[in-house]
């Protein structure tokens, strides 16, 4: 038997997440289904609040009976972190059978399934218990309806931003010549915990001299010098939401090869963030960059995407890159964050995380990005 508990009382769900199951009900009603079972659990914390693993959700096409179905592990805390959410605490049964039970209940003929988020053995086991003839595979993993951020949302990125800033300031003043990769990494994580944040946004990137020339580096054993760049790729996690930036410091001096693609980078950055707006083409901004870079006779070493959208998810949608199409769209969040790599030298990235306003845009990120205050 599972226990049972009803909608915890004492609090009303915020209206920001009310406003998010809403919009998603538009759509459940749209595929003609009952209810969507959500299994992401990025999307069931951007509707509902709660974070815990090997839970469920289902949200009906209609009314507020949207019901967390998780284990004793999280009974306590479901009600604290998703106030206006039914909840079903199973004990000897298991996900499967319990939401057969609220499909009987509730007298729902269709339930749309999450297919890119459940495997072969979750579905086949859902089928069993549910019917086959009762799920309809659909592709929405809130993507879309993610990617435009609300002012809660924005407000968290903003808050991640910020600590990051801080701890790199930070770190910037810690680093001395001798220090290694990991070292950097580490102490900068460190500073981003001690300022609030849940953890980095992502496996923080810091390659010293040549190193700086591999876009997805993993710090090393290799040492800080006198005299030589780092490039730091970092960002933190506020409540879920994630921040990215990039920037490139100087021990003492810059190197002669990296003090002249540094300028190129830097105006190919602020030629693709002057153009964002709603109604830009993706692609016409990441064109932008390319082709400052490509003037400057750079084309093959600008060896990845322009840019992509920041959330629950380090990426997320929108994504510019010379194969993108779609335009951007108000209050999107999207990183800008062009490079020219030198194997064997070194490589130089800028990043800004930047909104998309009813009129144009707003950079998020504060720290500098000229040359001069890049040396420490």
């Amino acid at each position: 038997m599972a226990k049972k508990t009803t909608r915890h009382r004492s609090r009303k769900m915020p209206d920001f997440r009310r406003a998010r199951i809403e919009a998603l009900q538009q759509r459940i009603r749209e595929w003609k289904t009952q209810a969507l079972l959500v299994t992401n659990d990025r999307d069931i914390r951007y509707l509902t609040g709660f974070v815990g693993e090997d839970s469920w959700t289902l949200v009906p096409a209609r009314g507020n009976a949207i019901t967390i179905i998780s284990d004793s592990r999280f009974e306590e805390e479901i009600p604290q972190v998703a106030p206006g959410v039914k909840r079903v605490i199973r004990q000897s049964t298991s996900l499967q059978q319990e939401l057969s039970k609220l499909v009987k209940k509730h007298r729902m003929r269709k339930v749309a399934l999450q297919q890119s988020y459940v495997t072969l053995a979750q579905k086949k086991a859902i089928a069993k218990e549910v019917g086959a003839s009762k799920l309809k595979p659909v592709d929405d993993g809130l993507l879309k309806q993610r990617a435009i951020k609300d002012k809660e949302e924005v407000k968290l990125i903003r808050k991640a931003v910020r600590i990051q800033e801080e701890a790199f300031q930070r770190t910037c003043r810690y680093i001395k010549p001798g220090m290694t990769e990991g070292e950097i990494a580490g102490y900068l994580e460190m500073q981003m915990r001690a300022l609030g944040a849940e953890g980095p946004g992502f496996d923080t990137i810091v390659g010293a001299g040549a190193n700086a020339s591999k876009p997805h580096y993993t710090p090393g054993r290799a040492k800080a010098k006198q005299g030589n760049i780092i490039l730091i790729d970092w960002g933190a996690t506020y409540e879920g939401y994630r921040s990215d930036m990039t920037r490139v410091i100087t021990l003492g001096r810059w190197p002669r090869k990296i003090k002249e693609i540094y300028p190129i980078v830097l105006d190919a950055h602020l030629a693709a963030a002057d153009k964002i707006a709603p109604g830009v083409p993706l692609y016409d901004i990441w064109k932008a960059a390319h082709d400052v870079i490509r003037k400057a006779g750079y084309a093959k070493r600008f060896r990845h995407g322009l840019g992509h959208g920041i959330g629950l998810n380090i990426h997320e949608a929108p994504n510019m890159s010379h194969k993108s199409k779609g335009e951007l769209e108000p209050d999107q969040v999207v990183t800008v964050e062009p490079g020219i790599y030198l194997p064997g030298v070194g490589g130089v990235r800028i990043e800004d995380d930047i909104l998309v306003t009813a009129r144009g845009h707003k950079v998020l990120c504060d720290l500098p990005k000229d040359m001069e205050s890049a040396i420490i």
